[in-house]
C-alpha cells in the first residue's frame, strides 16, 4: 500500500496538465493577464423585469459558480427532460487597481441560446446560439473602486435559426442551457491581439497558424497574426514569433514589420521553415510552444501569449482513407 501510494504521488509530481484560459496560455511579461469570473453570481431560474439595472435586489437568488449547466440531470436524460426558457445571471465586483489605463475584455466561451450581457445596466452584447464564445469591450463601462455588476439573460427555448436547431425532444444527446463554460476578464494594451470571434471577420483575427510542406526533413509553419490598435495615435512597431521545442530551445524565429493606424487593424503574416521536425500523431502527440509578441519601435512588449502547436499534415484520399503525415492510417477496430 504504501509503495503505491508513493508511485501515485510521484508521478502527480512529474507530471501537471495545463489548461489554457481564454485560448491562449499566458506569458510572463506582455502586458495581458487573464483573470476567472467564474466565482459568486446570484442565479434566477426564469424572466424577471428589470434584472439587468445596477441596483436590482438579487439577494434572493442562489448562488452558483460556473460553469453552470442550470439544473442536475438525471442519468437517462437526453434533451426532452431538461429546462427550456430564460434564465438571469449576476455577478457583483470591484475592479483591480491594476486594470487602470487597461482595455478590458469580458470573455464567456459559450452561453446557450440566445443571450444578451449587460454591465452596470448597459447593454454591450446580444449573442445567438451556444457553441461559440460571447466577448465584449467592457472598457468604458466599469467604474474604479465601485460595485460593477454584470448581467446576463439566457433562453435556450427551441429556435431553428441557430445550431443545434432542431427541437430538444428530437434530439438523441443533452445540451445544457446557461452559461455553461468558463467566464474570463481578460486586461491587456491598447494595442494588442484580436480574438476571431470578436472581430467577427472571414479567416481574420487572433492568431492562425496553417502548415505548407510538412515531412520528416522539413515542414512550413504559416502564422497570421491580426493586430489592433484602439490607442489614440498610429501605432508602428513589429510582431515577433518565436517556436520552441519541448525542452524550451528556440527552434525558430521570424519578424515582421507592423504599422496599424488609430481605431484600425492589421495583419501580419510569416512563414517558419522547421529542419528535421518533430511531427504530431496520436503515438506521440508532440506539440511546439509558440510565443507571439507585438513590440513597439523601441523592443518595448505591449502584447503576446503563448499557444501550443503541433505540426502535422492531414490529407483525405478518397479511397485510399486518411493520410497524417504523407502516411496513411489503418483503420484500428
Amino acid at each position: 500500500m504504501g509503495f503505491l501510494l508513493f508511485m501515485t504521488q510521484s508521478l502527480s509530481a512529474a507530471h501537471q496538465p495545463e489548461y489554457s484560459t481564454a485560448g491562449f496560455f499566458e506569458l510572463p511579461g506582455t502586458g495581458r493577464a487573464v483573470y476567472s469570473m467564474n466565482p459568486a453570481w446570484r442565479f434566477h431560474k426564469g424572466d424577471v423585469k428589470g434584472a439587468e439595472m445596477p441596483d436590482f435586489d438579487d439577494r434572493s437568488w442562489e448562488l452558483v459558480s460556473l460553469p453552470d449547466g442550470m439544473e442536475e440531470l438525471p442519468s437517462e436524460a437526453s434533451g426532452c427532460v431538461n429546462y427550456q426558457g430564460a434564465v438571469w445571471y449576476r455577478k457583483h465586483f470591484t475592479p483591480e487597481e491594476s486594470w487602470a489605463g487597461k482595455r478590458l475584455f469580458l470573455h464567456f466561451e459559450a452561453i446557450m441560446g440566445k443571450s444578451k450581457v449587460w454591465v452596470n445596466g448597459t447593454l454591450v452584447k446580444e449573442h445567438f446560439g451556444g457553441f461559440l464564445p460571447v466577448i465584449a469591450d467592457i472598457t468604458s463601462h466599469l467604474k474604479a473602486g465601485e460595485d460593477n455588476v454584470i448581467a446576463v439573460w439566457a433562453d435556450n427555448s427551441d429556435d431553428p435559426a441557430y445550431p443545434p436547431g432542431k427541437p430538444q425532444d428530437a434530439l438523441d444527446f443533452t445540451y445544457f442551457g446557461g452559461i455553461y463554460r468558463d467566464c474570463w476578464l481578460i486586461a491587456h494594451n491598447d494595442v494588442f491581439i484580436t480574438d476571431p470571434n470578436y472581430e467577427n471577420e472571414a479567416a481574420g483575427g487572433g492568431l492562425f497558424v496553417s502548415f505548407g510542406a510538412v515531412g520528416e526533413d522539413k515542414a512550413e509553419v504559416r502564422l497570421d497574426l491580426h493586430v489592433r490598435n484602439l490607442s489614440d495615435k498610429s501605432f508602428g512597431g513589429k510582431a515577433v514569433f518565436e517556436l520552441y521545442n519541448k525542452e524550451n530551445e528556440l527552434v525558430q524565429s521570424a519578424e515582421k514589420s507592423l504599422s496599424v493606424s488609430r481605431g484600425k487593424a492589421r495583419k501580419a503574416s510569416v512563414l517558419l521553415q522547421v529542419d528535421n521536425p518533430h511531427l504530431w500523431d496520436p503515438d506521440s502527440p508532440y506539440l511546439y510552444q509558440l510565443h507571439v509578441k507585438v513590440t513597439d519601435r523601441q523592443g518595448n512588449v505591449l502584447d503576446g501569449y503563448r499557444r501550443r502547436v503541433g505540426i502535422r499534415s492531414v490529407e483525405f484520399k478518397g479511397r485510399d482513407g486518411f493520410w497524417l503525415n504523407g502516411k496513411p492510417i489503418p483503420i484500428r477496430w
